[in-house]
């Protein structure tokens, strides 16, 4: 008798430990990114490092990250993302160890921007995959779990990072950050590559016939050739098994010779997907918009240092009031989305218009505490839903198998846009001299997201033909 059984099944048993993994990842490489401008910031002012060098080191960071999408597809192809996963966390550790002793603008460059930017730049796509990878129908539940717990890092963190910047200086500060970032090689093994296959098990040793059949069919669920396996078991019995795989090479070689530089390239990085004008509508509105919103958040100490007046620990509370709104914008919209039926794209959208509301309240009556308290209730609220629903619109567009090169070059696309248009943000604030035109600038380019989808006629679009039409939105 023939016993078969199923392994690597998604969205039970090890799917929900890969979303623990995933969220002590994040909670342990991010916060170098979440309090950048807390931590950065006075060592800024000392080294006179202007608005606009800052939105550099911010994009360019954010541009190293994002280039690396253009090898994520093949080097996910070629190992498992526990090791990518692994390879990341180990240089994101290195670069905010060195990151503490760059006392210059190239320097900062070098360490935060090169170094820590590509060791995020091979992690993210890792865990992206992963919980992809590992769950199909409870995929938005595992998302908002993993996004949830990833908040709970900016509520504490900003105060932890008041604390330590008081006690120990920027040097020091960055020290004990590193060694929270080595908790990112805890969650990167728990990342157990993910296997589906069928195990026959032959009781009778006489069941000859039921023993080549379930070979044959496992050969033929593998892509091989029943018949020339059989050969080749032929040619093994006969002792001419080197010469059968002689002959393998050479006709693979020849089928290899045909095949263009260019075609071999388009292949393995699925370059194919760049002939659908929406999904390029896709990426690019996501990039701007990222670009601006990015660059805000990271610049918030700044910003109510200029317009508020306002000294670390009153920062840190309206960062970690913002981080509380976050997490719950990613409790509740979720919930509030599904009973709705409001689709991803949707969502996304609300949330870059009510980072816009906030950001005006901000430039117009920044001065006043309490308005400052009510516009981080906003931008929380509006940064948690974007958390939750933008990872979530590739995948609603492209097939599981397209995935990696989908999500690569939606990397490359964010990272050329980063540094092409990211610093203009600091030029806005070095040409007004004021926040308040490069808030304005910053929600002129988010917005131009939505000008795109709608451009490009995403309100009314079919996913990859792969899988199922998706609803008019």
């Amino acid at each position: 008798m023939i016993d078969k059984m199923s392994h690597g099944e998604t969205d039970r048993g090890w799917a929900w430990i890969i979303v623990i993994g995933v969220t002590i990842i994040n909670l342990a490489i991010l916060p170098i990114q979440q309090t950048f401008g807390l931590i950065f910031r006075e060592r800024f002012f000392s080294l006179g490092i202007t608005a606009t060098q800052t939105s550099l080191i911010v994009h360019l960071n954010g541009t190293i990250t994002c280039s690396l999408g253009l090898i994520s597809g093949p080097m996910m192809k070629r190992f498992t993302f526990r090791k990518v996963a692994f390879l990341g966390g180990f240089i994101v550790i290195v670069g905010i160890c060195a990151a503490a002793y760059a006392i210059s603008l190239p320097s900062i460059i070098i360490t935060y921007c090169i170094i820590v930017g590509i060791g995020h730049g091979i992690m993210f796509p890792a865990t992206n995959l992963a919980m992809n990878t590992y769950f199909r129908k409870k995929r938005n539940i595992a998302m908002g779990l993993s996004v949830t717990l990833t908040g709970l890092g900016p509520i504490l963190m900003p105060f932890l990072i008041a604390k330590l910047l008081e006690n120990y200086a920027t040097t020091g500060t960055l020290l004990i950050l590193s060694g929270i970032s080595m908790h990112s090689l805890i969650g990167a093994s728990l990342l157990k590559p993910f296997k589906e296959k069928q195990i026959a098990r032959i009781n009778s040793s006489n069941d000859t016939d039921a023993a080549k059949e379930i070979i044959v069919k496992l050969n033929v669920e593998n892509g091989i050739d029943p018949n020339r396996r059989l050969l080749e078991e032929e040619s093994e019995r006969k002792g001419n098994v080197s010469s059968e795989r002689q002959g393998n090479a050479n006709v693979e070689n020849a089928k290899e010779e045909k095949k263009s530089t260019w075609a071999t390239i388009t292949e393995h990085m699925d370059l194919a997907l760049l002939k659908d004008a929406r999904y390029v509508a896709v990426i690019l509105g996501m990039g701007v918009s990222l670009v601006a919103e990015t660059n805000f958040n990271t610049m918030i100490p700044f910003v109510l240092t200029e317009l508020s007046g306002l000294e670390r620990t009153s920062i840190a509370t309206v960062m970690s009031i913002q981080a509380i709104s976050d997490i719950t914008g990613r409790l509740c919209v979720p919930l509030l989305a599904q009973k709705a039926g409001w689709t991803s794209r949707n969502l996304y959208v609300v949330s870059l218009i009510g980072s816009t509301i906030g950001r005006t309240i901000l430039s117009t009556w920044g001065n006043t505490y309490v308005v400052v308290i009510a516009v981080a209730l906003i931008i929380g609220i509006a940064k948690g839903t974007k958390a939750v629903f933008q990872t979530l619109i590739i995948p609603d567009y492209v097939s599981l198998e397209r995935l990696p090169a989908a999500y690569g070059m939606q990397m490359v696309c964010n990272g050329i846009l980063s540094i092409t248009i990211g610093p203009f943000i600091g030029l806005v604030h070095d040409w007004m001299m004021s926040y308040v035109g490069a808030l304005h600038f910053t929600s002129i380019l988010s917005l131009s997201c939505v000008v795109l989808w709608y451009i490009g006629g995403l309100w009314k679009f079919r996913k990859d033909p792969t899988r199922e039409e998706m609803t008019e939105a």
